[in-house]
């Protein structure tokens, strides 16, 4: 069965290495083989997702409550108004227009809509544990293989000049054991992170990150199917750093260690704008547009495969959705500075509204006369129902 599965993946790698070109390499030197990594990454995802939730057992739970990290849910409950419940379903903050219909089709008043919707927010807010959870995963991944692909990587032509991703590609470049288990753990890390972002509680940037996993899941397949994998390297040793600096900082707000969480944020804005916004542009994009077509081996009979087919043009286009990516989340990033400068406390760039959340405590304090309404006018829904 699983020589089966492995010959219909191998169906979907071309040709690239004529039997002359495989007789140049050295015995020992091995070629990505698409087989290799695709079953592997699924089998190794799985086990990656079983490691997380142990882990948050095992550790993080032990240590956010050592911290006393909140890991309550609010006991305010309301009882469901079927069409208040229909708003929230397509917006958990529905506009000053949408309120006013809502009050109109329910009975109530518009202020008795607002602490409605306050309330059954409050039933889906996530705790600080669960975000730790999430931040500590993040930390411990992309801090073992920042480190993992520098020591991978230092040695490697490329890592300093991004030309040698192309000289000699593809039939004279192999892999190395160590590329190969860095490529694998990427890709199964991105494989669960699919399954975990639709399970874990939902971001404001939910799409972005689901385009952000699937994108990148597409690029190191298509990279190790035509033996892109030296340009792949680079792209994912340029991203990881910045996001274990991120998860620290998510770490440190949650355990009410704002001072540290301060200081990792300015760290982490300085190395994104280093990595995301200069070295990634300046070494990848220019290396895919200029450096490919200019130094791959376009000649012979699978130059269908090389700088300038179409396979080579989609990773071009990938890659540049990833800029546009990077670009969106400095949006952010800068807006969060802006909310640090402005009111003295730091938010997580890709979490759910916690602002929102804390004015709608406020302005609970001056409207408890109104929601004894509103608790009345439910009673009163109850009986005619």
């Amino acid at each position: 069965m699983m020589n089966w599965l492995n010959g219909m993946i191998n169906r979907l790698q071309p040709d690239l290495f004529r039997p002359e070109d495989l007789q140049l390499l050295p015995p020992d030197e091995y070629v990505p083989i698409l087989s290799d990594i695709v079953l592997p990454s699924i089998f190794l995802a799985v086990l990656f997702i079983i490691i997380r939730h142990l882990l948050d057992g095992i550790l993080i739970k032990p240590i956010g409550t050592y911290f006393h990290v909140n890991d309550t849910v609010s006991k305010e409950s309301v009882p469901p108004i079927p069409v208040l419940e229909a708003g929230y379903k397509v917006s958990r903050n529905p506009k000053p227009d949408a309120i006013m219909s809502l009050a109109k089709k329910s009975e109530m008043t518009v202020r008795q809509v607002e602490i409605w919707f306050r309330k059954r927010k409050k039933q889906d807010k996530v705790t600080d544990m669960k975000r730790l959870e999430d931040a500590s995963w993040q930390f411990i991944f992309y801090f073992i293989m920042s480190w993992y692909g520098i020591y991978v990587l230092w040695d490697k032509p490329w890592f300093t000049k991004s030309v040698h991703c192309w000289t000699g590609y593809p039939t004279q470049q192999t892999v190395s054991d160590g590329i190969y288990w860095y490529y694998l753990l990427e890709l199964a890390f991105y494989i669960s992170s699919i399954v975990t972002i639709c399970t874990d509680h939902k971001r404001k940037d939910f799409v972005e990150m689901s385009v952000h996993h699937i994108v990148t899941i597409l690029l190191i397949g298509l990279s190790w199917n035509y033996n892109a994998v030296r340009v792949g390297t680079l792209v994912i040793c340029i991203h990881d750093p910045v996001d274990y600096i991120l998860a620290f900082a998510k770490m440190s707000n949650y355990c009410k260690y704002t001072k540290v969480s301060d200081l990792l944020f300015v760290l982490f804005a300085a190395v994104w704008i280093a990595t995301r916004l200069i070295i990634y542009p300046y070494m990848v994009l220019y290396s895919v547009t200029i450096e490919l077509p200019e130094y791959a081996n376009n000649s012979g009979p699978h130059e269908k495969y090389y700088g300038n087919s179409f396979v080579m043009q989609l990773l071009k286009v990938m890659l540049g959705v990833l800029q546009i990516l990077h670009i969106f989340w400095s949006i952010m990033i800068a807006r969060t500075a802006a909310t640090k400068f402005t009111e003295g406390q730091l938010q997580d760039v890709r979490s759910d509204s916690e602002n929102s959340e804390k004015e709608d405590e406020t302005s609970h304090k001056h409207h408890t006369e109104d929601t004894s309404h509103m608790n009345g006018h439910i009673k009163r829904v109850k009986t005619i129902s």
